[in-house]
């Protein structure tokens, strides 16, 4: 047994799944981009009846999200018959599939009644589709019978005893003719052999019944040989049908890639469907001449069900995997395959013919979740550090776009502002945006004081895709201002847009100090409903460290209790800041609800002070306050709290498991003051990159002290191109 599972796992379901194999008379110039504006390939689409329409939905929408290059044209089963197809299909369905060359179908049911052909054996006939290919394997965390089930069925499709051909010969005697072809069945026995060897299989086993049709299955069994000596490296064997049936159901790992005439792989198919769990799991593919590719579900329509929400999409959802991988799309096709496996692994989310009570959009929604989750690295996936480090950090919180200028005495005085000061814009501040812009020279840095600590962490890291942030922005050029500038910094971004202008932070620097006054504006219209979007709730799971600054208990401290919650009970570490004071004092509610959950509290002495006057400490030691804070009550989580204040040039306070630590800072000449505020920021970006890269406090304090003394020598929180750190 051991050594089947490692014969499956070696060979990797990410080819199990159907990737076309090319025999040399095939033609495969499939990608019909002509035409197509968008340049995306086109791809015929029939939703199908029943459920059908339901599930292709699940399909378009994991596509969409997974950023698959395809452009569906529709087609639907008409309402009568077209005389040129001679069945509910039209031509110019039919017509759109030769011309793109490849397709997805949902489960089709034939209407009852004469005079029209089946619609599957409409589309087999008339789009010579001679090999129906279907992947059997077992599904990890789903557990049948059996769990070392992976074969693939290749089925010839256009003869044999589904010719059609059968009549009533005289009254009470009927008669069908098994049609078997030298040409057919060359061509489905080379298609065999050639899968085979393109996905490392080592066995092809011919299904035939030649002891008794010892003419057509002999004629089948005769191709299949001369097919065989063309691949010396594939082993080659052929069973009696009926034995077959029994040796699958003793121990279906005896089995590699079984090739067979139309009836039987008809009935082996759809019993090797049963051994892993039903045809609601299975994917399917059909082959045609000139390159021809028709994914498909093969299960029923379920009309009982239809329209209720209740249907299973996933063999629709791995049959679409199939079609990628005949589009040679083959990570797009892992990324999806993925992420349907572990929604089944999982066990939480799975539809009531699985055995659960998950909603057909509910099954979608993990699906696209765990999509996201497990996607492929857009950077060298064979470097470690890339790998362990994709997501790892991401920080929530008001994005505001910082208008940065050199100010002086007289125009703080004018909207009463005070030196080195935070504080949220009022009525009479709102004049001083434009006038800024009009009198001062000012730089636009994409700031707001998270958003700020976590481009600092993406540049001392240094590892693209590190970092994601999520915030409120407005639909305008301060929103695009915004976007542009986290792209640069190599920040995953994704924000809410809400139709108020995007939030602005006057940063008023004069003599070396900063004051900031923001205009939150679209940053107060973050809610939880965002955050819940599969999308978003997907860097939350991937990511390990979260952190977000006081600053956003002002907007949405559900939010914030939704990941500190996720982080506690996930053990993994969730960081806050103090901020400012008046987010002690007016906040202290909001700010004590999230205390509990949180593994490292940021902060400066005058924060510090103005927490511990809130909370009665009496006392104004730093040390002290620090450690008090360190031993708050915490709700869950194995980690222990440290609390980290920093003083400006004095050392920084890290107070941890009962006893405080000073760390000095790095001395930097006061001349080469420009901009101190930035500092904080910097300081919690520099000290959370070394902190995900699990180094010790002190070497995370050094790097935080090394970011900060990088940012206030310029203006606002800006940096060099690459971080000088060792």
């Amino acid at each position: 047994m051991a050594l089947q599972i490692v014969r499956r796992l070696a060979r990797s379901r990410a080819s199990g799944i159907f990737s076309s194999a090319r025999p040399t008379f095939l033609d495969r110039s499939f990608s019909s981009t002509e035409g197509s504006e968008s340049g995306l390939i086109r791809a015929t689409l029939f939703p199908g009846d029943g459920i059908g329409p339901e599930i292709a939905d699940s399909v378009r929408q994991i596509f969409k999200v997974a950023d698959c290059p395809i452009e569906w044209e529709e087609h639907f089963v008409g309402t009568e018959v077209d005389p040129r197809t001679q069945s509910f299909l039209t031509w110019e369905s039919l017509e759109s599939l030769r011309r793109n060359k490849v397709g997805l179908k949902g489960p089709m049911a034939t209407p009852i009644g004469k005079g029209h052909r089946s619609l599957n054996l409409t589309l087999r006939k008339e789009l010579n589709l001679y090999a129906n290919v279907r992947p059997c394997y077992s599904l990890p965390g789903y557990k049948t019978k059996y769990d070392d089930v992976d074969l693939i069925t290749i089925r010839e499709n256009t003869e044999g005893e589904y010719s059609g051909l059968e009549h009533q010969v005289v009254r009470g005697v009927v008669e069908s003719l098994k049609i078997i072809t030298r040409q057919a069945s060359l061509r489905v026995a080379e298609y065999a052999f050639h899968y085979a060897k393109a996905h490392g299989r080592q066995r092809v086993s011919a299904i035939h019944k030649a002891n008794i049709m010892q003419k057509t299955d002999g004629l089948f069994l005769k191709c299949c040989r001369e097919v065989a000596e063309k691949y010396p490296e594939i082993t080659y064997e052929e069973v009696v049908i009926d034995n077959c049936c029994m040796m699958l159901v003793k121990n279906p790992a005896l089995f590699d890639v079984l090739v067979m005439p139309n009836l039987y792989g008809d009935i082996i198919s759809d019993l090797c469907a049963g051994l892993i769990g039903g045809l609601g799991l299975t994917p399917s593919c059909n082959i045609g001449e000139g390159g021809i590719a028709l994914a498909e579900a093969v299960h029923g329509s379920a009309p009982d069900i239809a329209g209720k929400n209740l249907a299973n999409p996933t063999a629709l959802l791995l049959s679409s995997v199939s079609m990628l991988r005949h589009l040679e799309l083959h990570d797009k096709a892992d990324r999806i395959q993925d992420a349907v496996l572990k929604t089944i692994a999982e066990g939480k989310y799975r539809t009531g013919d699985l055995g659960g009570k998950s909603t057909t959009t509910e099954y979608s929604s993990r699906n696209t979740l765990n999509l996201l989750i497990f996607s492929t690295r857009i950077f060298d996936p064979n470097s470690r550090a890339t790998m362990a480090s994709e997501g790892i950090l991401l920080g929530m919180g008001n994005p505001l776009l910082d208008i940065s200028a050199v100010v002086d005495q007289d125009f703080l005085d004018k909207y009463d502002v005070k030196l080195n000061n935070a504080i949220l814009a009022e009525d009479k501040h709102l004049p001083m945006y434009e006038e800024m812009a009009s009198k001062y020279k000012v730089d636009f840095i994409a700031g707001g004081a998270t958003q700020n600590s976590i481009r600092v962490a993406q540049w001392m890291l240094q590892i693209p895709g590190a970092t994601s942030y999520m915030g409120s922005i407005g639909k305008d050029k301060f929103g695009e201002e915004m976007k542009k500038n986290a792209k640069e910094a190599g920040v995953n971004v994704h924000y809410y847009e809400d139709e108020l202008p995007t939030g602005t932070c006057a940063v008023c620097v004069l003599g070396g100090e900063r004051s900031l006054i923001a205009n939150l504006s679209a940053a107060n219209c973050y809610k939880p409903d965002h955050l819940k979007k599969p999308e978003n709730w997907a860097l939350v799971e991937k990511a390990k460290y979260y952190y977000m600054a006081g600053f956003f208990l002002t907007v949405s401290p559900e939010s914030i209790l939704l990941v500190a919650e996720h982080a506690a009970a996930n053990n993994k570490i969730f960081a806050t800041n103090l901020s400012a004071p008046f987010i002690c004092e007016f906040f202290k509610d909001a700010q004590e609800k999230v205390l509990p959950y949180t593994d490292f509290v940021f902060g400066n002495e005058t924060e510090a002070l103005t927490f511990s006057r809130v909370h009665g400490y009496e006392t104004e030691n730093i040390q002290e306050i620090a450690l008090k804070i360190s031993q708050l009550p915490k709700a869950s989580g194995t980690h222990k709290r440290i609390t980290v204040i920093t003083q400006g040039a004095d050392p920084v306070v890290v107070a941890e498991d009962g006893k405080v630590t000073l760390i000095p800072v790095i001395p930097l000449p006061k001349e080469k003051l420009i901009d101190t505020n930035g500092a904080g920021d910097a300081f919690v970006g520099g000290f959370l990159s070394q902190l995900v890269l699990e180094k010790p406090i002190e070497e995370c304090v050094r790097a935080g002290c090394y970011a900060a003394n990088v940012i206030i020598q310029r203006s606002g929180c800006t940096y060099p191109e690459k971080p000088d750190f060792k």
